[in-house]
């Protein structure tokens, strides 16, 4: 698979033995981790300044994470508004034999947040 061939990862990340159960597979937990830095880094950028996450829509996985593999996550933007941030973030899994997997694809939404925490207005939503 390398339609992402041109495109660069917004993280690369490789699927350590920490991030991994008995039988040597990444659990979704980590995987979750990993997505929503990918994403937050992007949202924030977006914002120009703190975001937090909101809503996760349900993700499957098309095949395992293994032990060693180069995990690369892929972040579009699909929607900018007032004070959120709407990304698509593709997922796919680099095996040590040089294959690449497509795991899962997930939307995440993000909201701009100031120091108390509280939602705040983006500062420029035309980027």
């Amino acid at each position: 698979m390398d339609h992402h061939a041109q495109r660069v990862p917004a993280l690369r990340v490789r699927a350590l033995p920490k991030s991994t159960n008995a039988y040597g597979r990444v659990q979704a937990g980590w995987l979750l981790e990993q997505i929503d830095l990918a994403g937050s880094l992007e949202a924030e950028r977006l914002s120009r300044g703190p975001v937090a996450t909101v809503a996760v829509n349900a993700f499957q996985f098309n095949a395992p994470i293994l032990l060693g593999d180069v995990v690369n996550l892929y972040v579009d933007r699909l929607r900018v508004g007032q004070k959120s941030v709407t990304l698509k973030i593709e997922v796919e899994s680099e095996r040590m034999e040089g294959e690449c997997v497509r795991i899962t694809e997930v939307i995440v939404t993000f909201v701009a947040i100031d120091a108390e925490g509280r939602s705040r207005f983006l500062e420029d939503k035309n980027q």
